[in-house]
């Protein structure tokens, strides 16, 4: 795995504060409400569900299946929001095979910031894998590379969507 990581704390504040203020906002929630200010790749989105691309991608394709509604945990959700989150991180697996043809994924959730979560609102990681995700910059510089545009791919998966999630 990688010797290295790159510390990025301006992220932390970014996630967690509001620019203008020192009050402390969900971004999620944010990009729920479709604040303009924050920024997002929202793939697909209804009344409990967004899926996202990950602007801080762990690999070409991570997206996140987030429920609208603004839980920490699991056992938050109703019976109903949790089968449902379920069904919506295979739909986007689904997706991301059709147009990416990845051949594997890692999908994980980090409840609570000692699990690793950077944001305290619910979400599930997608991160399709592919036959080459190591080259040099991995290697030599323990350093990931991400080899796709994001907006030219979210623009795909955008597309692709409707097709899984109507």
């Amino acid at each position: 795995m990688f010797k290295y990581w790159i510390f990025s704390p301006s992220r932390k504040n970014w996630v967690t504060k509001n620019k203008n203020s020192n009050k402390e906002i969900c971004i999620f929630c944010e990009i729920a409400k479709g604040n303009p200010d924050i920024p997002s790749k929202v793939v697909w989105k209804n009344n409990e569900l967004m899926v996202l691309m990950n602007i801080y991608p762990y690999n070409t394709g991570h997206l996140q299946v987030v429920p609208v509604k603004h839980v920490e945990s699991l056992e938050e959700l109703s019976e109903k929001e949790y089968l449902n989150l379920w069904k919506y991180v295979r739909k986007s697996v689904m997706l991301l095979k059709e147009v990416l043809k990845p051949k594997g994924f890692n999908i994980g959730i980090n409840i609570g910031e000692n699990a690793g979560a950077s944001i305290r609102h619910l979400h599930i990681h997608i991160v399709p894998r592919f036959e080459r995700d190591f080259g040099f910059m991995e290697v030599i510089a323990h350093t990931k590379v991400i080899p796709s545009d994001i907006d030219e791919l979210h623009e795909q998966l955008k597309k692709k969507a409707k097709k899984f999630f109507d």
